[in-house]
């Protein structure tokens, strides 16, 4: 494996320790919205750099940069939910791609389906997803009103990338 693929799933896992990070500096905002910038930047970066070195993608990237990401917006969201109790549903909103897709995918598993990589590599529409979920954080951890907005758009965004990664599973 080349160099780059390998530094790209070091960024991708690098999303792990900046949740640890974000529970250590959260409620301060200032830090907060640093790491939630810092796993932006992972994010943007770990992609960037696996296309480089693989134009195809890699099968292990294929699913840890997705599961990178739903590991550090949930890990988010349970920090601001046990600090600051904000209502259950603008958590399940921003949450909502990760509250529906993650007992889809424990249930293809669980069937017995061996295609798992066309169901977790990462399309426009779920990178447009986790982009909403971030700003949708940035917005929470500032007490903006526009938090419900981005919230919406970051569960429309993300229950529409389901439904591409349910169709691009069942596809023949």
């Amino acid at each position: 494996m080349a160099p780059a693929v390998w530094l790209a799933h070091v960024l991708s896992l690098s999303r792990v320790p900046l949740v640890i990070g974000f529970w250590a500096v959260y409620p301060r905002p200032l830090w907060s919205a640093a790491v939630i910038a810092a796993a932006a930047i992972t994010d943007a970066l770990d992609g960037w750099t696996a296309r480089r070195a693989c134009p195809g993608g890699s099968a292990t990237g294929g699913w840890l940069d997705p599961l990178a990401d739903k590991i550090f917006v949930v890990g988010a969201l349970a920090a601001i939910y046990v600090d600051a109790r904000p209502p259950l549903g603008l958590i399940a909103l921003i949450a909502a791609r990760e509250l529906v897709l993650v007992p889809l995918m424990a249930g293809y598993l669980i069937a017995g389906r061996r295609r798992v990589r066309p169901v977790l590599r990462a399309a426009p529409l779920g990178k447009a997803a986790t982009v909403a979920q971030l700003a949708a954080l940035l917005a929470l951890i500032a007490g903006s009103p526009a938090a419900w907005a981005l919230a919406g758009l970051a569960a429309a965004t993300g229950l529409a990338a389901c439904v591409q990664y349910v169709a691009r599973a069942t596809r023949p």
